[in-house]
């Protein structure tokens, strides 16, 4: 580190140790020894003026740099602490959230008379992550097994992810009801009721309300529409549209290609209610034939899809039954006892009552309104088809059929 200048001392020229220097200079310039003396003193003194001048130019540099970088250094630790503090107060924001809130309450209002049942935790997670639920888990007996459900699985956990965490969750939080039914197979009934319900869990799980509207429309088109009066499986044809309609229509939300649910799409409605036509002309051609009964009146062929179904699990029942008592003989050592004519005869005849042979055939469509409902397609003289459209031909007053330009038909054909 350099001297301070401002500590040091003026030399006494007059002294031997300048006496040569003295001399030189008298020598040179010829001034006088007070003069040379006062000369020297007066360059000593301009040096040291200098550098103490100098000296407190750099100590003002060096004070000012030093100012300005713990100014910087101040400044850094201001901005540092509010991060830090916007950071806490983050945390702080985001802990608040995460945790349960209870609201307030009116200490003026009571219980209401009645409490609408609940759905499963399944089924609300499902609503309020917009997705598909089965309608099963809305009407009161839904609500039933699903809480019996929960209670028989309280204690099976799993993880599941909520906000991108890994949760551990109650298993019937996320876990499908082995009892759920799907919308197409439940009743009519149920099926009215279950929907009402459910639209009340969609408000409830903030659902956009155009959403909910076009929904709300979607159900009143189906439950009024013509096709449950013109039809004996109208309301069969309801519950599959419904039941295909609306999964298809979460699906193309997904992708982002969702329609506008409400639109009934009537060329679909009708391949629907072909396929369940076809569905029973294939079951009553493969049924037995009708047997005469000990009254003489012929059995009733089945007409109806929910028939269809009934028919086929009671008939299997019967054939679980006869085939238990066969090897319930079996097992008694009777494999080897001769039959009798009668026994080999009624064997006969129940292998026959359960063999597959060629049944009566399914109804043909009517000519003037296409349905193939139960009624007299030879009288019919419907002014609108099956799904309530305009019909295309009319019966004339000799019951002939007549196209719009007037002209009849082949009567050989009708």
């Amino acid at each position: 580190m350099a001297a301070n200048p401002s500590l040091e001392v003026c030399p006494d020229f007059t002294t031997d140790a300048y006496a040569n220097i003295c001399q030189d200079i008298h020598r040179a310039t010829g001034e006088t020894q007070e003069n040379i003396i006062n000369r020297l003193t007066e360059s000593w003194t301009a040096g040291h003026n200098q550098r103490v001048a100098e000296r407190n130019q750099q100590r003002e540099r060096e004070a000012a740099d030093e100012a300005e970088a713990e100014q910087a250094r101040a400044e850094q630790e201001r901005e540092l602490r509010a991060l830090q503090e916007a950071e806490a107060e983050r945390e702080r924001v985001e802990t608040e959230k995460k945790k349960p809130k209870m609201n307030s309450f009116n200490e003026a209002a009571s219980v209401g008379d009645s409490i609408s049942p609940r759905p499963s935790q399944y089924a609300v997670q499902k609503l309020n992550n917009f997705e598909y639920v089965e309608l099963w888990y809305f009407p009161p007996d839904g609500c039933k097994e699903a809480l019996r459900t929960a209670r028989s699985v309280a204690d099976d956990y799993g993880l599941t992810r909520v906000d991108d965490q890994l949760t551990l969750r109650p298993a019937y939080a996320f876990k499908a009801s082995k009892a759920a039914v799907a919308d197409h197979d439940l009743p009519f009934s149920v099926f009215l009721r279950a929907k009402n319900l459910f639209l009340m869990q969609l408000s409830k799980a903030k659902w956009p309300q155009t959403h909910i509207n076009a929904l709300s429309l979607f159900f009143w088109h189906l439950e009024n529409h013509t096709v449950r009066n013109n039809s004996d499986i109208g309301d069969l044809v309801i519950l599959n549209y419904a039941s295909r309609v609306r999964q298809d229509w979460h699906d193309r939300l997904k992708r982002d290609e969702g329609f506008n649910i409400a639109i009934i799409n009537k060329t679909l409605l009708r391949s629907i209610n072909e396929e369940l036509w076809d569905k029973i002309r294939s079951h009553s051609l493969a049924a037995p034939k009708t047997s005469e009964s000990s009254s003489g009146h012929s059995q009733h062929r089945k007409t109806s899809y929910r028939d269809y179904h009934c028919d086929s699990r009671r008939e299997n029942h019967e054939y679980n039954r006869c085939n238990s008592r066969s090897r319930s003989h079996r097992r008694n050592g009777n494999d080897n006892q001769k039959l009798s004519p009668d026994n080999t005869k009624n064997r006969q005849q129940r292998r026959r009552g359960f063999s597959h042979g060629a049944g009566s055939r399914g109804r043909s469509a009517c000519a003037v309104c296409l349905g193939r409902f139960a009624h007299d397609i030879q009288r019919c003289n419907s002014a609108t088809l099956w799904d309530g459209t305009s019909a295309y031909c009319h019966k004339s007053n000799n019951n002939r059929l007549i196209n719009p330009q007037g002209s009849a038909l082949c009567f050989k054909w009708q």
